[in-house]
């Protein structure tokens, strides 16, 4: 508890200086000026007396000022020692004594040596040296992070994020480390850098090329993701095909961020990606950066509309887009819009699909809309939603036409679907274990549960008929 105390005593001191100082230097020329009137023969006293008053107002206008708690000192100790030095030069040119010269020397000497500070500090030197410090001190450091990602986060990496702000050097010559953990912090102090020397995003570039480490390869894709150079961005739009998901991430949220300005760079680069195989766990394109630009969602739009992976992945990332727009960026226009996509039937399946889901949980499936969606022009698993949010409200007669006619259908995974509606919207018992996901399609028990709802459908058709 005492060291406690001390310490509070410490901190209070050291504050309690902190406002003080500033007093006394701005009052310094005043008692300099004073000093000299009390020395001063009778015939200079007025000048001096003046002087004295005029640098005590200025001193206090500057201090009762609520922007001069805020504003650099170096400005108001500049202007308030040469006024200073003016006013005893005038009034002291008949004034024989040794104090003048001494007063006059000092009030030139301070407002030099401030000035000579403010011009250190505007050039950057105490930055640079301070850069080289920390790159010097993560360089050496042997205790980091088991995961190479968390290297990203430390305090030594923000602070030399702050004094890279000049010159990116002492992070480039950290890339040559041959520790990966080393490499990660200083490619991290240079994430999303706007202010890139010749050369320099070149160098970060080959290390993203060169390195084994995934961790290395996305920290390297981050800090080039303010580059305004179309050469480099349509590079670092290869990698959205990386081996590693952590580093086609960090390349999607560099590139898209700014999809205004780049999409003409990197559209093949995105319809590869979204088209190869290998990726098609990936899901759609993620990136907390600005939404789509129109020109990217008409390009999305028509790759929907193609088979395979690319038409899947392309109306994922149109429903995440979408879905994002309705929720940060609503209007007028857009849920007309999507309501009309959803109704047409040229429009790509896959994207109507996540339309409905996106409407659907959203409240915005109107019964006129749902009606249109019982139509058998519509793809099985629309009509099925459309059966479902009907249901949901009260008895209708098309939608449990529409129910039995989805369950005739020679189509396993459209069969398990739609036993699950029956399910839960009739309470008729069909097999599923209630709250459990679907049983695999080629499972003994999805064949039973087949067998059950196309049962289930024939004895309606029977009793429809008889009626």
């Amino acid at each position: 508890m005492h060291s406690v105390s001390v310490l509070r005593l410490q901190g209070t001191a050291y504050q309690l200086v902190l406002r003080i100082f500033p007093v006394i230097v701005l009052l310094l020329p005043s008692l300099l000026l004073f000093i000299a009137t009390t020395r001063a023969p009778d015939n200079c006293k007025t000048m001096l007396w003046l002087g004295t008053a005029f640098q005590i107002l200025v001193c206090c206008l500057s201090q009762l000022s609520r922007q001069g708690w805020r504003q650099p000192l170096g400005p108001s100790v500049i202007t308030l020692y040469v006024i200073a030095l003016g006013w005893l030069w005038l009034g002291a040119q008949t004034y024989e004594d040794w104090y003048p010269h001494f007063a006059q020397a000092f009030l030139l000497v301070v407002p030099l040596c401030v000035f000579a500070h403010q011009v250190l500090s505007e050039s950057g030197a105490s930055a640079i040296r301070k850069a080289r410090l920390l790159a010097q001190r993560l360089a050496n450091r042997k205790d980091w992070p088991a995961d190479l990602a968390a290297c990203r986060s430390l305090p030594e990496v923000k602070a030399f994020r702050e004094a890279l702000h000049i010159d990116a050097t002492p992070a480039l010559t950290l890339l040559n480390n041959k520790r990966p953990e080393v490499r990660v912090a200083a490619l991290a102090a240079l994430e999303f850098r706007q202010n890139w020397r010749r050369g320099q995003a070149e160098i970060v570039l080959q290390v993203a090329q060169r390195s084994h480490e995934p961790a290395v390869r996305s920290a390297a894709i981050m800090a080039l993701a303010n580059v305004d150079d179309r050469a480099l961005i349509e590079v670092v739009a290869e990698f959205l095909r990386d081996p590693s998901w952590e580093v086609r991430r960090a390349t999607t949220e560099a590139l898209l961020w700014n999809c205004e300005h780049r999409w003409p760079w990197i559209r093949h680069a995105v319809r590869r990606s979204l088209g190869d195989p290998s990726y098609k766990d990936d899901g759609p394109l993620r990136h907390d950066g600005q939404l789509l630009t129109d020109e990217a969602v008409a390009d999305l739009t028509a790759w929907a509309a193609e088979k395979g992976i690319l038409g899947q992945r392309a109306a994922l990332t149109l429903g995440v887009h979408y879905n994002r727009a309705l929720n940060e960026r609503p209007s007028e226009k857009l849920l007309p819009e999507l309501r009309q996509q959803l109704s047409s039937l040229h429009a790509p399946p896959a994207l109507r699909m996540e339309l409905a889901w996106i409407l659907r949980n959203g409240g915005e499936l109107n019964r006129e809309l749902l009606e249109k969606l019982l139509d058998p022009a519509n793809p099985a698993p629309l009509r099925l939603i459309a059966v479902e949010a009907l249901l949901g409200e009260q008895d209708h007669f098309e939608a449990m036409a529409a129910l039995r006619d989805l369950a005739r259908l020679p189509n396993r995974e459209i069969a398990l679907a739609t036993a699950d509606v029956v399910q839960r919207r009739l309470n008729i018992d069909l097999g599923l274990a209630i709250g459990q996901p679907l049983p695999p399609i080629h499972s003994r028990q999805a064949a039973e549960v087949t067998r059950r709802v196309m049962m289930w459908a024939a004895q309606n058709d029977v009793a429809s008929a008889r009626a």
